[in-house]
């Protein structure tokens, strides 16, 4: 019974990992610990420390150092990743900031903003050519 359970458990799980998009699921492979460190904290990684104030023993190894600015850098880039990465933004729906008006419609597709760029002119162009009534918005 439990095998049974266990098993219906890991077709759910492979289902539900089947519809998650791809840029989340490797978001959900990484550290649990860098996805719930605090942004009002500064990370600071043990390598970062000794870069910041160097001791005898780092100053005599060039080597030791360039490998510890390495190490810290690739940490930095994982958890910089993980902080810009917005499961919302992988699904590329319509922004909450979209708010229309006549204004705006006019100040892109105006006869102003036709003139202004080579398109534009070529738009009014051909309109003119067509016998258009109105050129542009």
């Amino acid at each position: 019974m439990s095998d049974n359970l266990r098993l219906s458990d890991h077709h759910r799980l492979h289902d539900i990992q089947r519809a998650v998009p791809s840029a989340l699921r490797t978001a959900m492979r990484l550290p649990t610990r860098t996805l719930t460190t605090s942004l009002s904290t500064p990370l600071r990684t043990f390598s970062s420390a000794l870069r910041s104030q160097p001791t005898p023993l780092t100053q005599s190894l060039p080597s030791f150092r360039t490998s510890l600015t390495s190490a810290s850098s690739l940490s930095f880039g994982l958890t910089q990743q993980t902080r810009s990465f917005s499961a919302s933004a992988s699904l590329a729906g319509k922004r909450t900031t979209y708010n229309p008006s006549r204004r705006v419609q006019k100040r892109r597709h105006g006869f102003l903003a036709r003139l202004r760029s080579r398109g534009g002119r070529k738009v009014l162009l051909h309109r003119r050519a067509k016998g258009r009534k109105s050129l542009s918005w």
